[in-house]
């Protein structure tokens, strides 16, 4: 009786473990394996015994939370759907040995150097691919496409533990998990390097790897969030703060609707010249470390913004255009202006290393402005139902200070606003 000894994901003729399960022939043909994926820092010679009479994508990684798996994703899930739909031709011929693959389906071995953390991140992108792509199936001749279920990075986990108990990405991996299901889980490579999430963390990555060296980030590598991005545009739009959509979409309608209605919309001026530096999306949130935040409240008037409690002095601000001329001096640290044309006012600092607040909150790198140099205006937009209730109640007393128009006021009354 064949007793396979590799692990495989439920419903999935996908496989996972080892680099030891190169060697177990017997249990490959078993599970029918015709494509193999390795996820190792290893050198394959061609034609090596391992993997020769199947088909190979070799990734040649580390298992450190600082490598970079997301860019393999778009490679890795079309070799391996390719590997799940491999049907044989008869001139073809393959030193493995499988049979019966029509019957059975063919399957994907994926494998590291354990079978527990490089290996599990390729399987579990191609379960929040997959599940991201719609279903054919036949009903009265016609080829009708189901929803799809969309997987999350928990969901999908939990269905590979079922198989292989002690599967367990590295932190880096499932940050790049969660970072690709943000995405959308994009298929080809291109949508994926176009993604304005993505691109984000590559320039991410650029600086933390020039921080390193203590060195500034090359100006190429500086992502300033203000820019407008035609090519982006075409696919996503940012509907409120930190949410993106594709253009377009009810979904996208939505959320903008959502985000006008009741998100508050802040705007930071320059107090000497009144020079507009920032707005909501490029605010960033900061807060307090634990035992600096006993059980502030923030004011009623800074309720649902990113803004600060009043007990800070600095707000923390993306890099912005405005901000090029300085930053391209390269230096690490050091003053920020108001760019307002014959103003230039000392407005704030910033330290690649990072910025502390006064309540204790670090960000890093942080860029801060001072509020005693700066105005902060919030603008609350009322609700579709306020403005028609405030639209009606002025209709009112305009009609009732139209009908009063007759009458004789005390000395000092006005007619209008104190009937």
């Amino acid at each position: 009786m064949d007793q396979p000894m590799l692990d495989k994901c439920p419903n999935h003729n996908l496989y996972i473990g080892g680099f030891i399960g190169l060697r177990r022939t017997q249990a490959l043909k078993n599970c029918n394996i015709t494509h193999i994926v390795s996820v190792l820092d290893w050198e394959f010679k061609d034609d090596a015994p391992l993997i020769r009479g199947y088909q190979h994508l070799h990734i040649p990684v580390d298992d450190v939370e600082d490598e970079n798996l997301l860019e393999w994703f778009p490679k890795s899930n079309a070799f391996i759907k390719q590997g799940l739909n491999y049907r044989p031709n008869n001139n073809s011929s393959h030193d493995n040995g499988v049979d019966n693959v029509d019957e059975k389906g063919s399957g994907v071995y994926i494998h590291c150097a354990m079978g527990k953390s490089r290996s599990a991140t390729i399987l579990l992108a191609y379960l929040l691919w997959s599940s991201r792509q719609h279903a054919k199936v036949n009903e009265s001749e016609d080829m009708v496409s189901l929803p799809p279920k969309p997987l999350s990075v928990i969901e999908a986990l939990e269905l590979l533990r079922q198989g292989r108990p002690f599967a367990e990405p590295n932190e880096g991996f499932m940050s790049q998990l969660h970072l690709y299901e943000d995405m959308g889980c994009p298929t080809t490579d291109q949508e994926l390097r176009s993604h304005k999430l993505f691109r984000r963390w590559m320039n991410k990555r650029s600086v933390e790897e020039s921080l390193r060296t203590l060195q500034a980030p090359e100006m190429e590598h500086i992502k300033f969030e203000d820019e407008s991005d035609e090519e982006e545009g075409k696919h996503m739009e940012e509907v409120a703060p930190g949410v993106l959509a594709p253009t377009g979409t009810e979904e996208g309608k939505a959320l903008s609707h959502s985000s006008q209605q009741s998100s508050p919309q802040v705007t930071i001026k320059c107090r000497k010249c009144r020079h507009i530096l920032a707005t909501t999306p490029f605010v960033i949130e900061h807060k307090p470390p634990p035992h600096r935040d006993p059980s502030d409240q923030q004011p009623p008037h800074l309720e649902g913004t990113p803004l600060p409690p009043p007990q800070c002095a600095h707000i923390f601000l993306h890099p912005l255009s405005w901000m090029r001329e300085v930053l391209s001096e390269g230096k690490m640290e050091g003053r920020l202006t108001c760019p307002g044309k014959k103003c230039g006012a000392n407005i704030g600092k910033f330290a690649w290393t990072g910025l502390r607040c006064s309540c204790g909150g670090w960000v890093t790198p942080g860029f801060g402005i001072n509020r005693t140099k700066v105005d902060e205006q919030v603008n609350r937009r009322p609700q579709a139902g306020a403005q028609q209730s405030k639209s009606g109640a002025e209709s009112d007393v305009a009609s009732l200070s139209s009908s009063m128009s007759g009458l004789r006021f005390p000395p000092g009354a006005k007619r209008q606003g104190n009937l």
